[in-house]
């Protein structure tokens, strides 16, 4: 049998691998993490261990990071346990302090398996070359955060940025509005963020279906901004790599971007095929996190509305930024199915193995 923690059935999995398995004479459990820090709040660690113990075969499911606002030597303490179990990883973030079995690990960045989320109108131009455009960059800062409050006092007074920050209290007012949607402001200005984050996870329809705000490619103002300029929910950690939707939406439509994420994105994001070494990426291998923002900060202005600049980039880095939209193309229609058949083939190696063993 197949039995999931917390809901009937995880998104991931095939029907097919469903179907195949159900009646099977091993017990079979699929464990979100996140939806298990949810239930049982401080004790998931003890809770996880408890659970897995009760089935043949586990795949421990980590849609974000291990550690979240928990005690490192808990988690080291329950990979220790879980290791002696017939448990594999799925995750989608790396971190150097808490790594899984790498032989057991099925790895992808957070922004493909969600990438069949994103939604981008057909009147939105993907522009590989140059053409005369408003703003050099766009800046979208969402939920408060205090490198992004940093980087909005830096450059919101820069006039070839579109910079918005519907997340900060203080700075909210201080967005610009005229390329956004009606029902995007209508939703961002209807939260309370005084008293409470921004929620960029809400559903607003667009294309016959909904989608949520963060996953929305915006129209008008890719338009109007060559670039982007992303700052990741988490690049505050050293080891740590976590992608979101941040960084796969100019990936997914050929654009150049500017990072704030944890130090060696490049080398990360490498493993998966995508080529970043040509996006002027030298703060990239800054561990330093206040260096780091600097260079970025220094990059930002030094490109500025410098158009022969901005036509250079364009120039310099066509090939690769078309070659990562092709690689976004193959992982986001691949790797759900790549996901499903390593889990079939970890299960029938599993279970063959232990009837050769008895």
């Amino acid at each position: 049998m197949i039995e999931f923690s917390g809901v009937s059935r995880d998104p991931i999995l095939s029907q097919e691998l469903i179907s195949k398995f159900k009646n099977s004479e091993h017990k079979i459990l699929v464990l979100d993490w996140w939806k298990l820090m949810g239930k049982y709040k401080h004790s998931h660690a003890e809770k996880a261990s408890e659970l897995v113990k009760k089935y043949d075969i586990c795949f421990f499911i980590v849609r974000e990071e291990l550690v979240f606002y928990i005690d490192i030597y808990k988690i080291k303490k329950l990979l220790d346990e879980l290791n002696k179990l017939n448990v594999f990883y799925l995750t989608l973030s790396t971190d150097s302090r808490v790594s899984t079995d790498t032989s057991k690990t099925y790895n992808t960045p957070w922004f493909v398996l969600n990438s069949e989320n994103f939604y981008i109108s057909k009147n939105t131009t993907i522009d590989f070359d140059y053409r005369q455009k408003d703003y050099t960059f766009n800046m979208l800062l969402g939920v408060d955060k205090h490198y992004r409050t940093l980087l909005f006092e830096l450059l919101r007074n820069e006039q070839y940025i579109y910079s918005t920050y519907f997340g900060h209290k203080e700075f909210r007012p201080f967005s610009s509005t005229h390329l956004e949607d009606n029902d995007v402001l209508d939703n961002f200005y209807s939260q309370d963020v005084s008293s409470s984050r921004l929620e960029t996870m809400q559903h607003m329809r667009r294309g016959g279906r909904n989608i949520c705000l963060s996953h929305n490619i915006p129209e008008k103002i890719y338009n109007n901004s060559h670039f982007d300029i992303v700052t990741e929910s988490l690049p505050l950690e050293n080891g740590l790599h976590f992608t979101s939707e941040k960084t796969g939406k100019p990936l997914s439509t050929g654009r150049f971007f500017i990072w704030y994420n944890s130090a060696n994105t490049v080398e990360y994001l490498r493993q998966f095929g995508f080529e970043l070494q040509d996006y002027l990426s030298e703060y990239d291998g800054i561990k330093c996190n206040i260096d780091r923002m600097a260079a970025v900060n220094y990059l930002i202005r030094e490109i500025g509305d410098n158009e022969n600049y901005i036509k250079k980039i364009y120039k310099d880095t066509k090939e690769a930024r078309m070659y990562n939209q092709e690689v976004f193309k193959k992982l986001s229609t691949t790797t759900k199915s790549d996901i499903n058949s390593w889990m079939a083939k970890e299960i029938n190696r599993s279970t063959t193995s232990e009837k050769t063993n008895a």
